[in-house]
């Protein structure tokens, strides 16, 4: 409504400059204002000019130029501008499951020589010092031993220190040789535990171990 008003306005403006323009001599020329009114269109007079300007501000204030389309529409395509979904974070990895470790066994308070194992054969195998296990036993480094001799086993006597543990690397294949077992075998070794080598290779009760046949050490 507002518009329309200024355009009422902007036309009884121009009727008012056409009349007056009426009354002015037409033959009176314009005044010579030198060199620089050279730029202006000697054509047009300044009533014209004047007319012309009325013209355009009364066009320029039409909604939307005129078009008839109103100012507050939305823009084309309709509907608000779409709005981003946001997208969750993903779920966080699952922690690696530990595998519980394989080969370890508790070392016991005491333990019962069996048929080709030895004071420092025990000692490799539960990495306890020699020295501390022949001092809770009351042996020393010449003394014999034999099957079915148990030995105490000390607790914090310090770890094996006569060289290394392992006397063979491994996990291997063993061929059995007349004579063995597998307390033996694990003696042979140094490192590993019998009841570890029962385990890798499903032994269990009263079992006996074929010669040439073949044992997986862990």
């Amino acid at each position: 409504m507002k518009n329309h008003r200024i355009l009422i306005f902007f036309v009884v403006v121009l009727f008012a400059l056409t009349l007056a323009a009426c009354e002015r001599k037409a033959s009176t020329p314009p005044p010579d204002e030198g060199p620089a009114a050279t730029a202006i269109d000697s054509t047009q007079s300044p009533m014209d000019e004047l007319g012309m300007f009325a013209t355009q501000t009364a066009q320029a204030l039409l909604p939307n130029n005129g078009s008839g389309d109103d100012n507050n529409a939305p823009p084309s395509g309709g509907g608000e501008a779409p709005t981003a979904t946001p997208v969750p974070p993903p779920p966080p990895p699952p922690e690696p499951t530990q595998a519980p470790p394989v080969g370890e066994y508790p070392v016991p308070d005491h333990y019962t020589l069996q048929k080709g194992e030895f004071p420092y054969c025990i000692a490799r195998r539960f990495n306890i010092s020699p020295s501390a296990l022949l001092a809770a036993n009351g042996l020393s480094n010449g003394s014999v031993t034999y099957p079915g001799q148990t030995l105490t086993i000390p607790k914090g006597a310090g770890p094996f220190d006569a060289g290394p543990r392992a006397l063979h690397p491994h996990p291997a294949t063993y061929t059995i040789r007349a004579g063995d077992t597998v307390h033996s075998i694990a003696c042979l070794f140094g490192d590993v535990d019998p009841r570890a080598i029962e385990d890798a290779n499903g032994l269990e009760g009263a079992y006996t171990l074929p010669v040439g046949g073949t044992l997986q050490i862990p």
